[in-house]
């Protein structure tokens, strides 16, 4: 690798990316050119000055795979530059190899002493947390997960209520708001088709349905404009559950005095069920009497 390949590297590096050894993150190519200069006490083309180029070019090579959190850029700089001030208060004690060498270590000992970063957590939400800066391109990368998560189904009768959740299991400012919306009859993620529901501020992220409707409940976690998740719900609302079921079973057998009902009948049931039977063979009576008296004649039959 010559001298003429360093060179095209640090002037480039700012505008390539993949190209970015980490020490040429912070700071223009002319700061290295300097700093080479000052250290070297040598002509800008000079072969000590190009030698010291290219040490710092392979010097930094180890040290693109690594990644901070996006709180942490700051802090990364400070080490970069610490290790470069290092080397020039070593120019006139040490030979310049030997300096460079403490200074990478000195780097590799203060990043294992930063937190790392949390991890990207499936499948879907804008992560804030999670943001890193890489050093390989010197740029701030986010989770490549979309907004929208994958609709999920619930099962659930006409007859009871339902609570659902928006929450997700990364971690979110407090008192985010949350809006929910609902799109009846169709399973769908297309936002114009959707109706507000309700929208509230902060804890907590559910919503109870009484009375739940075929269709899809959305809710988004954060404004319009700074949205972090959108989950979707699609509601499959069959007929009564089966406890509501046997309970009107049970009071059919106990009225109509089935067999296979042991309960017996309180009072109260049995003086109404009277009451009923009275009130239809009273109208049964009424009618019988109206049609005998105003009974039509029958027509004469043909000779």
């Amino acid at each position: 690798m010559g001298w003429w390949w360093v060179s095209l590297l640090l002037v480039l590096a700012p505008w390539l990316p993949g190209v970015h050894p980490c020490l040429l993150c912070f700071g223009p190519p002319m700061q290295w050119t300097r700093l080479c200069h000052d250290i070297t006490r040598t002509s800008l083309k000079g072969p000590q000055q190009q030698h010291c180029l290219e040490a710092l070019a392979e010097a930094s090579v180890p040290l693109a795979p690594v990644t901070v959190g996006s709180s942490q850029r700051e802090t990364l700089r400070e080490i970069i530059m610490d290790a470069l001030h290092f080397l020039e208060k070593q120019k006139e004690i040490k030979p310049f190899e030997v300096s460079l060498q403490e200074a990478i270590n000195i780097i590799w000992v203060k990043l294992s002493q930063l937190e790392e970063a949390p991890a990207c957590i499936p499948p879907c939400g804008y992560q804030p947390a999670a943001r890193i800066f890489q050093c390989a391109t010197c740029r701030l990368v986010d989770c490549q997960f979309p907004l929208d998560c994958p609709v999920q189904d619930v099962w659930v009768h006409e007859d009871e209520a339902i609570t659902l959740h928006c929450d997700v299991p990364f971690a979110v400012p407090p008192d985010l708001p949350i809006t929910w919306m609902f799109a009846k009859d169709i399973r769908t993620q297309d936002l114009a088709l959707f109706e507000e529901l309700q929208e509230s501020l902060g804890e907590p992220p559910s919503l109870t349905l009484q009375d739940p409707t075929l269709g899809t409940i959305a809710c988004r976690l954060g404004s319009p404009s700074e949205t972090l998740a959108r989950k979707y719900f699609y509601l499959n609302v069959s007929g009564r559950s089966v406890e509501a079921e046997q309970g009107l079973q049970a009071q059919f057998r106990a009225v109509l005095r089935w067999p296979h009902s042991r309960t017996p009948l309180q009072p109260t049931v049995s003086l109404e069920l009277g009451l009923a039977l009275g009130f239809m063979g009273l109208v049964l009576l009424l009618v019988a009497s109206w049609w005998c008296f105003w009974k039509p004649p029958e027509p004469p039959r043909p000779l």
